[in-house]
């Protein structure tokens, strides 16, 4: 019931809207060199990451590559795709009252739109929203309305994204974990994710780190938010 900046968590939604919205995204490169200027201002990054594809921009996380991929997007499409998926709506579990999100509908211009597609400007996000998004990539971009387990209620299906567009982020999620997160941390458990540390501007940030298991014996999506909890992979993933 309540809203937090979600930082590079955000960025599969991002994702969403490029591989949706930017023909031959996956074919299309990006270079990192820790960062990314606008004009007397600028995006910065953890690390210079180099040359970058749409995958190993999610994997390493890269905010100057997402900086570019959102101005590309522009803001009207950044906003459409929040509002599709629900992110500035107030959702209900069985009754129970969540949270609306927040992100720039009025003209901000660069770099706050870059910063914005990376998770921080004015963006807040419910964690229960982020559950319904990864949830329906989970399930082929079909939502299964989250409903409280005895509670009886029929599970309403509405379809959220594009088929294709969830098998690809999918993919992604499982190849930030294989190759970025380390498979060794969840021993047994074949985990799709992504990481978010959110800078609050007072030097600390919150944790984050949501996704899925693939695993159709265990259907199970789940987001892990540790309030000014520090590094998302460090300490939500744990």
């Amino acid at each position: 019931q309540s809203t937090y900046v979600p930082g590079s968590i955000f960025k599969v939604v991002t994702t969403a809207a490029a591989l949706d919205c930017v023909p031959d995204i996956l074919d299309k490169t990006f270079t990192c060199y820790g960062a990314y200027e606008y004009g007397t201002e600028k995006v910065t990054c953890e690390k210079a990451h180099g040359t970058l594809t749409l995958k190993t921009a999610l994997a390493n996380s890269c905010n100057c590559a997402f900086a570019q991929i959102t101005v590309s997007l522009g803001q009207d499409t950044m906003v459409e795709y929040v509002k599709k998926y629900g992110f500035l709506d107030a959702q209900s579990l069985d009754g129970i009252a969540t949270a609306a999100g927040s992100y720039p509908t009025e003209f901000v211009g660069d770099p706050e739109l870059a910063w914005s597609g990376i998770g921080q400007s004015t963006d807040l996000v419910c964690p229960y929203s982020l559950l319904r998004y990864v949830s329906a990539i989970a399930n082929g971009g079909t939502l299964c309305e989250p409903r409280l387990v005895m509670s009886g209620t029929e599970t309403a299906k509405t379809q959220l994204m594009e088929a294709d567009t969830a098998d690809k982020l999918k993919q992604m999620m499982s190849y930030n974990v294989v190759s970025h997160y380390g498979s060794d941390r969840f021993p047994g458990l074949n985990i799709c994710a992504k990481t978010g540390t959110a800078e609050l501007g007072d030097g600390t940030s919150h944790a984050w780190f949501a996704g899925f298991l693939d695993d159709e014996a265990h259907p199970y999506a789940f987001v892990v938010l540790v309030e000014r909890g520090g590094g998302g992979l460090t300490n939500a993933g744990a």
